[in-house]
């Protein structure tokens, strides 16, 4: 706060001084450089620009002003004007040409002037491309596109905040919790909070965890929030939790217990496995399997569980099978099997689910239904288990890649019912006016992932599969799931990429150069990226611009500075956030 006084009284005081100035002309090359960057610093720039003007035309062979005159211009939004002066000085000044300061600027007018479009893409792009900078100054930006007329852009902008951390920031998702309308982005400034760990929130956090108007979403994501938010918490407290006549605290107080590994709240966890309501039973069942169990004998822990077994609520019986085969294969996979045969597919599909997160415990059950089931979702789900035990390899292979071929539906990644356990199923992704073909995002998601357990083994066939995968047509799409890619494959997943650059199709190259450059960040498909950029249609254009910034190889500035000149606003806006992250690397 003092900071900040400091910094407007300064603004104040320069205020003051500024008519004075008026009053003389520039005596000096470094009078005329205070003078623009007094009019900068208080935010006047048509009154920076005017001084830039007077300064260049006194000094027209100067360094200094020339530079001053391309600084006012860009804070002005006179991108080309810009753009010219800083031509016309490096042709001068070729040092200009790798001035940090200089470019930074040019490229930060477009963004500040990209915020500002009617145009929900380019604002979109222009936030996207200030926050990759890292930069202080995308701090107000982020303000700004956090109070968008448009959900999806003050979601994007939410998401953004948490790795800035500002007290304004803060203070945004504050007053988002208590007025923003659209649940995608509420749900956004819910997690958000949880991630700056905003201490002062937990009472609306709370709020949201014991409402009955709060959706599931919103309620887990607030039990996470809170999760996280908490430093330790004492057991008096998270008796009183668990005691709570609201089901949403006692749910959070098996998440603690659980997150803490507190021993003493063994006994408020093994109460709450026979709480009425099913999503504490199945917390409390998570817990206990994670934790609890291990700090009882057998027999205990198998009278512990056994109430729920069978259970009324088919989530929570499943989620008591998955614990009782931690206790003991044979008493629990009895339990497990029936729900594997189960004539709800959503029922058969969740206990695949969770028998693959059993770890080696259960591999012959697992094998068995591999074999003898007709749900492609429940071997689909039990060979992704089976190969992170490296067992039957080449049979859940042969599983998943004829899964691939054969499975038109839509795909997602599901833990509604219980967030320990991540199913495999069709999609019911819902689509969402602010984001196009969003369902099919997810979907090339999924799919990536699955590709990329194909290459992570070695699986020959998983080129072939990848290749198929880069064929689609939705860039845009393609372009957002490769970073599932990134974060699930590792270097063999890589290394059968870098094949499909040999590859006679030009569009199956491109893509392999994008999903390289976004995965690894590997200059050696610069060169390629800039070759395709002439012929490629917009959005390709789109895609390429955002992997040179990813790798952010100073050899590529000449080339995004001339794409600084595009007629269209959006691929400028991308232009620029490429070139200040190619400057920060």
């Amino acid at each position: 706060m003092y900071i900040l006084k400091k910094e407007v009284f300064m603004k104040r005081i320069l205020l003051l001084a500024l008519p004075a100035f008026s009053l003389f002309g520039i005596s000096s090359e470094e009078e005329g450089a205070r003078r623009v960057q007094a009019h900068l610093l208080i935010e006047d720039s048509s009154s920076a620009l005017e001084e830039a003007r007077k300064f260049s035309s006194l000094f027209p062979e100067s360094k200094i002003a020339g530079s001053a005159l391309v600084e006012a211009l860009a804070a002005n939004g006179m991108e080309e004007e810009a753009l010219d002066a800083w031509h016309r000085l490096s042709a001068q000044y070729p040092d200009v040409m790798t001035d940090r300061h200089l470019l930074e600027e040019l490229s930060w007018g477009v963004l500040r002037k990209g915020v500002e479009s009617s145009q929900y893409g380019v604002r979109l792009t222009s936030l996207i491309g200030a926050y990759l900078t890292r930069d202080a100054r995308a701090v107000q930006m982020l303000v700004q596109m956090m109070r968008d007329s448009n959900a999806i852009i003050r979601s994007v902008a939410v998401q953004m905040s948490t790795s800035y951390a500002d007290a304004i920031l803060k203070d945004e998702i504050a007053r988002l919790l208590s007025e923003e309308r659209v649940w995608m982005v509420r749900l956004e400034a819910i997690q958000a909070a949880g991630q700056l760990r905003i201490k002062w929130l937990v009472p609306k956090l709370q709020a949201f965890v014991t409402s009955d108007k709060s959706t599931f979403e919103e309620r887990g994501a607030a039990i996470e929030a809170l999760v996280r938010i908490y430093d330790r918490i004492e057991l008096p407290e998270l008796q009183k939790l668990a005691e709570s006549n609201r089901a949403g605290l006692r749910h959070l107080a098996c998440m603690l217990a659980s997150h803490f590994a507190i021993p003493e709240a063994k006994e408020a966890v093994l109460k709450l496995i026979r709480d009425p309501n099913p999503d504490v039973r199945i917390a409390a069942v998570n817990a206990f399997g994670l934790y609890y169990r291990e700090k009882m004998s057998a027999k205990e822990a198998k009278e512990a569980v056994d109430a729920v077994l069978s259970d009324s609520d088919p989530a929570v019986a499943i989620t008591a099978a998955w614990a009782a085969i931690l206790i003991d294969p044979s008493f629990g996979e009895p339990y497990m099997a029936r729900w594997l045969s189960d004539p709800l597919p959503e029922n058969r599909r969740l206990a695949s689910a969770a028998l693959a997160t059993t770890g080696g415990r259960s591999v012959q059950l697992g094998i068995k239904t591999l074999k003898e089931s007709t749900d492609p979702y429940v071997r689909a789900n039990i060979a992704q288990g089976l190969l992170g035990q490296r067992v039957e390899v080449a049979a859940c292979c042969d599983m998943i890649y004829e899964f691939l071929q054969t499975e038109k539906r839509m795909w997602m990644r599901d833990n509604r019912r219980n967030p320990l356990f991540s199913v495999l199923a069709p999609s019911q992704v819902r689509h969402i006016d602010q984001i196009p073909n969003y369902p099919e995002a997810i979907d090339h998601m999924t799919r990536l992932e699955i590709i990329s357990l194909l290459a992570i083994v070695e699986d020959a066939r998983a080129l072939g599969a990848l290749k198929t995968f880069l064929q689609r047509k939705a860039w845009g799409v393609t372009g957002f799931a490769a970073a599932t890619l990134l974060q699930e494959g590792d270097e063999t997943a890589l290394e059968i990429v870098r094949e499909l650059l040999k590859d006679s199709d030009p569009n199956v190259r491109l893509q392999a150069c994008l999903v390289l450059a976004m995965m690894g960040r590997d200059e050696a498909v610069v060169k390629d990226l800039q070759a395709a950029y002439a012929g490629a249609g917009h959005e390709k254009k789109l895609h390429i611009l955002e992997a040179l910034g990813r790798i952010g190889q100073m050899e590529s500035l000449n080339f995004l500075i001339g794409t600084l000149r595009e007629p269209f606003p959006i691929l400028r806006a991308s232009a620029a956030a490429a070139l200040i992250q190619t400057l920060n690397k």
